[in-house]
């Protein structure tokens, strides 16, 4: 009840984005403001493991980015997502979508307008923030991306705002309701430190991170407590012979027997890219708690789990594989596999996108999983994606 007593009315922050975006010419004109977003459509195939049935989903996303430069230190931001989905998949999973309404964070900026058996329209706030910032000194307060990961595909140290690779639509990733204090000690190190909102103690995610550069190395070292867990970790960035080396580690540490195990996740990854422009780029992903089997219910690891560091994977070991280059000025294409050198699963992720004219993409995209029953990836199928997005 407490809770919901602090949570402002959610159809307050519609009325408020209704008065900031109502007038885009208004705010083009304005030098303290601006407005962003794009409008993307997206038809998904999706072909479910051994089966030839086809199921298909379309989903029509809206995004507006606002910023207002307020007089002195302070910066106002906020971002909303529009999404209308409709098709056989809504028809035939309709919990998944029911579940849209229920805001993951603190305060709750969700709103699911239409939900029946054919379609779906929501709304959420994924950005709502006042940022102060005075020589040194940057206090952020609201929902806001937390970027803690060193690495590019895993980041162990990212405690906030977990994300899954498998998720290529949502460049930006979600946010978190909190409160972030960062202190720029010198032109390349810093403190920050982030206290992420919650009902109790033990819901809570709070910690610290130290940050510097040590012979052209960026480091960092963090430590805090994560949801009945106390953690450590750090990272790090730099280079080998023009090849980028990157790398994190989190160790989690029950609060206490009923809290779980222990657990180590962390990651190294390298990347190159090339004279005539091919990017190339391999990671390596460990959990101490993952499964290290020939064949597992991997789908019982994520029982009464959220997605977080914790959960990046549910194997011991995974590796990952990606080339990318452009094909021309306009056309760019990338291969990314990984695989699970356990039980021989694998996932093959094709794209190729197109830059039709300025402002207007179009992406073809595959996900495709592969293996024996009751390993890692053989259980997930095939999904096929055609994507157009209009920028402005």
């Amino acid at each position: 009840m407490a809770r919901l007593l602090m949570r402002p009315n959610k159809f307050f922050f519609l009325a408020l984005a209704m008065v900031l975006w109502s007038s885009p010419k208004v705010l083009s004109q304005a030098e303290n403001k601006t407005l962003d977003g794009y409008i993307k459509y997206m038809h998904t195939v999706i072909i479910p493991s051994g089966d030839s049935t086809m199921i298909t989903d379309n989903f029509l996303h809206n995004r507006l980015n606002y910023a207002w430069y307020i007089k002195d230190n302070f910066t106002f931001k906020t971002s909303m997502r529009n999404r209308f989905f409709w098709g056989e998949l809504v028809r035939d999973l309709p919990f998944v979508y029911s579940s849209l309404g229920d805001d993951p964070g603190f305060f709750d900026f969700s709103i699911l307008w239409i939900n029946d058996t054919n379609t779906v329209l929501h709304s959420i706030f994924d950005r709502m923030n006042l940022t102060y910032q005075r020589n040194n000194l940057e206090v952020i307060l609201g929902r806001q991306r937390v970027n803690w990961g060193t690495a590019l595909i895993w980041n162990p140290n990212d405690i906030f705002n977990s994300y899954s690779f498998f998720d290529f639509d949502y460049e930006e990733r979600p946010g978190t309701d909190a409160v972030q204090i960062n202190y720029y000690t010198s032109a390349t190190s810093s403190l920050s430190m982030v206290y992420e909102l919650a009902d109790s103690l033990v819901g809570s995610t709070f910690a610290a991170k130290y940050k510097l550069n040590k012979n052209t190395y960026d480091v960092q070292l963090m430590a805090g407590y994560q949801r009945a867990f106390f953690v450590l970790g750090g990272g790090w960035a730099g280079d080998i012979k023009g090849a980028g080396f990157k790398g994190e580690g989190t160790y989690f540490i029950p609060e206490d027997d009923e809290s779980g195990e222990t657990q180590l996740v962390g990651t190294i990854e390298v990347d190159y890219t090339f004279n005539n422009g091919i990017y190339f780029q391999t990671a390596y992903l460990y959990n101490s708690r993952g499964l290290n089997v020939e064949s597992g219910n991997y789908s019982a690891f994520y029982l009464d789990r959220s997605l977080s560091v914790q959960t990046l994977s549910p194997a011991m070991h995974n590796l990952f594989f990606q080339v990318s280059g452009a094909l021309s000025p306009i056309l760019n294409t990338a291969l990314a596999t990984m695989l699970n050198p356990k039980d021989g699963s694998w996932f093959i992720g094709p794209n190729v996108s197109w830059s039709v004219v300025e402002n207007f993409d179009f992406l073809v995209a595959a996900q495709l999983f592969r293996g024996d029953p009751m390993t890692l990836y053989g259980n997930g199928g095939s999904m096929i994606f055609g994507r157009f997005k209009y920028s402005f």
